[in-house]
């Protein structure tokens, strides 16, 4: 059981969605980790114990997982995500994988708890911040009239939703006819998988291509390949999903230059996008629920991780107890 310091909030866990970065890090893929720590961000609980003025027992929450200063330029900008002291829960403080978790009194008075109506169940909340992700994505993503997503995974399936209420036509490149299917029962315009003659009716289909691309997937070289393959000149690629960390891209100039591609990587949330997401999620205006196929309580993580790394259904979480 976490102890608590004057300030503290102790949050007593419902559900913990499984993120590909969590995967990524227990492969030892990506670096922004401070082990030995609880993983899991993805989170929504109750309130078990307060010892804040501003927070209830009881109330129905989730976390903004980035705890920064408050009082820097990024700070100060919306751009928490590049703090010099900002700690991570799940990343570098204990997070969600666990009965308990502990929010720090810091996190609490610069805004990182998130509160919502009683109503709203943890089968949608654990959708808060990865939605969060997605919406400041779309925000910096430049766009025309149609889209390629790459990868129909949970944050894919957010990307067709999103593309859907933006009015673009949104297309899925995706190996797993499972995911595919998904794609279309939420909105895409049409699905294939990266094989080369699928590929090549995605061409057909778009008439050349696309004016963005979005990865929602591992960006290694495949990837990255098949970016740059769908997108027609003057397009904007946006690397969303995450990279091995000696994945590399490498370009030729003069022919970026010709092409006159807008490369870009967007990547975790804004305060202001996860306030969209909340908004969204308390009034119904987007339904996440069906993203949710397994459900694995904590005594058998290792086997939800497996479920999840071998990309069984779409989202995979973790019950706390």
């Amino acid at each position: 059981m976490p102890t608590l310091d004057t300030g503290d909030v102790l949050v007593k866990v419902d559900l913990c969605g499984i993120c590909a970065s969590d995967l990524a890090a227990l492969n030892g893929d990506i670096t922004d980790y401070s082990p030995p720590v609880v993983m899991g961000h993805e989170l929504a609980g109750i309130v078990a114990e307060s010892r804040h003025p501003n927070v209830t027992v009881g109330e129905n929450v989730t976390v903004n997982p980035m705890l920064s200063c408050g009082n820097c330029d990024y700070c100060r900008a919306d751009l928490d995500k590049y703090c010099s002291q900002i700690e991570g829960i799940g990343h570098d403080i204990d997070g969600g994988y666990a009965e308990y978790l502990r929010m720090p009194k810091h996190g609490i008075d610069t805004g990182k708890l998130i509160s919502v109506p009683d109503r709203i169940p943890a089968e949608e909340l654990i959708f808060l911040e990865p939605l969060g992700c997605c919406i400041n994505a779309m925000r910096e993503t430049i766009f025309d009239k149609s889209v390629a997503i790459l990868g129909a995974g949970p944050i894919g399936l957010m990307f067709v939703k999103l593309a859907n209420k933006a009015g673009l036509r949104a297309f899925v490149l995706e190996p797993l006819a499972h995911r595919r299917s998904a794609a279309i029962e939420l909105g895409a315009d049409a699905a294939f998988d990266s094989s080369p003659e699928q590929v090549e009716a995605f061409m057909d289909n778009t008439n050349g291509g696309v004016n963005t691309v979005i990865s929602a997937t591992v960006n290694n070289q495949r990837a990255i390949n098949l970016a740059f393959a769908v997108v027609r000149r003057g397009g904007c690629i946006n690397f969303f999903g995450l990279a091995p960390s000696d994945q590399e891209l490498r370009i030729n100039l003069e022919h970026f230059h010709y092409s006159g591609h807008r490369l870009m990587a967007s990547w975790a949330f804004s305060r202001w996008s996860l306030r969209e997401a909340r908004r969204m999620i308390v009034d119904g205006t987007i339904d996440l629920k069906p993203l949710l196929t397994h459900r694995f309580p904590i005594e058998k993580a290792i086997e939800g991780f497996e479920n999840a790394q071998q990309q069984r259904g779409v989202k995979s979480a973790m019950s706390g107890g």
